[in-house]
């Protein structure tokens, strides 16, 4: 049995202009129309993508960090809520609460340990507080602090009122 070929469909100027439907029909009976959606989507994904991809070759030839960049500008700054600034009266209002501290009397020189001596840094205690000071600090009973030295053997706080010693005890 011999098979007669389809002739090829006329798409001459001569004729009307075919609708989409028409179009179809005669270009090739065995896709639906389904497959030619299909086919013109996936042709213009790809074409998009190279586009995109060129585009974004190009730029980033020319700006390398302009991508970097780009991304910086869009993130919102992570700042902390918390305004500082003026001390006026303005200021106290909304303030924080500070804890008051109420002694039963003014700490003496004698009533003062070093516990810790750090670089120029030191770590004070009497019976019931623990203070963290540096040259400058203002301790009751002590005044202010002049000069702290550490060394090898214990170190000492000079302040206006009393200079404090600690000594190293020997290791048992």
């Amino acid at each position: 049995m011999s098979r007669i070929a389809p002739t090829p469909p006329d798409f001459s100027l001569a004729r009307k202009p075919l609708s989409a439907r028409t179009f179809l029909k005669h270009v090739d009976r065995d896709w639906s129309a389904t497959d030619w959606v299909i086919a013109l989507s996936s042709v213009t994904l790809a074409v998009a993508s190279a586009g995109f991809f060129s585009w974004s070759y190009a730029v980033s030839l020319e700006t390398p960090d302009y991508f970097q960049q780009a991304a910086l500008a869009r993130m919102s700054p992570k700042l902390d809520p918390i305004e500082t600034g003026s001390v006026g009266e303005a200021a106290h209002a909304d303030a924080m609460p500070a804890p008051t501290i109420v002694r039963d009397h003014t700490p003496t020189p004698s009533d003062y340990q070093i516990v810790m001596i750090f670089q120029d840094e030191a770590l004070l205690a009497t019976r019931q507080e623990l203070m963290r000071v540096k040259v400058g600090s203002v301790v009751p009973g002590l005044g202010t602090v002049q000069a702290i030295e550490g060394g090898t053997s214990g170190g000492s706080v000079t302040a206006e009122k009393a200079t404090l010693r600690s000594i190293a005890t020997p290791d048992p």
